[in-house]
């Protein structure tokens, strides 16, 4: 049995590597286990105890109180796991330096011989970006130490975290998606918009945290000036986070509250893409930009901003635009450019981000012993 621990795997908000990590475990074959190593605590137990379905047993190694002492609470922690349970593999996902650092080092330290370091993002987030930057450019100095197998979502992703390396160092992995689960749905876009009471509308989409990687609030001034010439518009946001409050704000202040309906967190996220008519993704930066590719694979049309990798395109229906303040006018006219687009033609899609390919490769890197015999 080839035992495997993720680390830096929560629920919260239920991002990317969550989803990516669960999709993973569940497709894993029986010679190999895996166990999640989570920094944080996860929101939903149910979460949890669908990861105990598939023979994956969750551990909390964070700390809760003073983030100096988290760090080394979080290596004692993840040393000592490691040490109890032989893991084989530790694979680690991060998009800033000292998480991957701190989990890495541990790892090294418990004499782990197959180490991931998983890049997922190029570009932090939150409130004092500069410090953070170079919080992040110091732990990569540090990160180099560690040996291990490098790997990323994106080109952008892999330069972002490991500077040291020539394109052909590292390894460009990127995301999958389960094409089964979102593939378009007539029936259930008919039950998700009357549920919305958007059944007549145009009906936009967005689906992502609320938060600045996001760029949430370019969302309200594009539907301010598609409103204006368009009322039968409607936006609808799938997701929560620190912003959306803000968020809430901005659209009452800016009169949208009729035009702008917010859902949370759904977990059948894939009936939601059903009900959209475009989907728009204006981020400020992204690792890669999985909801891109779900939103093509459920047959919807795809505005996203220059800033989401061209890795992205798997269709003819996404473009990629600027997000200054003068470009507002050309998202208007790309996002009313699909007005009489129909799903329920057949159209071609690149299936190269098929979850089974994904996790294949991914089991690849987990059973390099085996390969190397």
């Amino acid at each position: 049995m080839l035992r495997v621990l993720e680390i830096n795997v929560d629920d919260h908000l239920n991002g990317g590597v969550y989803v990516l990590v669960r999709d993973i475990v569940k497709r894993l074959p029986d010679n190999i286990k895996a166990d999640i190593a989570a920094l944080e605590e996860f929101d939903d137990q149910n979460h949890i105890e669908q990861f105990k379905e598939y023979n994956c047993n969750v551990y909390y190694v964070g700390y809760r109180k003073n983030k100096l002492l988290k760090q080394i609470k979080i290596y004692k922690n993840v040393r000592k796991l490691i040490t109890d349970n032989g893991y084989d593999v530790v694979h680690i996902h991060s998009d800033v330096s000292h998480k991957l650092l701190i989990s890495g080092l541990a790892a090294k330290q418990a004499g782990v011989k197959r180490i991931i370091l998983h890049s997922h993002a190029n570009d932090v987030e939150g409130t004092h970006k500069s410090l953070r930057r170079l919080f992040h450019k110091l732990g990569t100095v540090i990160l180099r130490t560690i040996p291990a197998v490098y790997l990323a979502t994106s080109e952008d992703a892999g330069k972002w975290m490991f500077p040291w390396l020539k394109l052909d160092q590292f390894m460009v992995l990127d995301n999958g998606v389960d094409y089964d689960r979102f593939k378009f749905n007539g029936d259930k876009r008919l039950i998700i918009r009357r549920e919305l009471g958007v059944d007549d509308k145009y009906v936009i989409g967005m689906v992502g945290r609320f938060v600045y990687q996001k760029n949430v609030f370019y969302i309200p001034k594009i539907m301010k000036e598609l409103v204006k010439n368009h009322s039968d518009v409607r936006l609808v946001c799938v997701g929560d986070g620190p912003l959306k409050e803000e968020f809430a704000n901005q659209v009452k202040t800016l009169g949208l509250e009729e035009y702008i309906t917010m859902v949370g967190i759904k977990d059948n996220i894939e009936d939601y893409y059903q009900a959209f008519d475009v989907f728009i993704m204006p981020s400020a930066f992204e690792g890669f930009g999985l909801t891109a590719v779900e939103a093509q694979v459920s047959r919807t049309p795809v505005l996203a901003s220059v800033n989401v990798p061209r890795t992205t395109k798997i269709s003819d229906y996404i473009s990629y635009l600027p997000i200054e303040e003068n470009s507002i006018g050309d998202w208007c006219s790309g996002i009313m450019d699909y007005s009489s687009w129909n799903k329920n033609n057949s159209v071609d899609i690149d299936t190269k981000y098929d979850i089974k390919r994904f996790v294949d490769s991914v089991i690849g890197l987990y059973e390099w012993r085996q390969n190397e015999n």
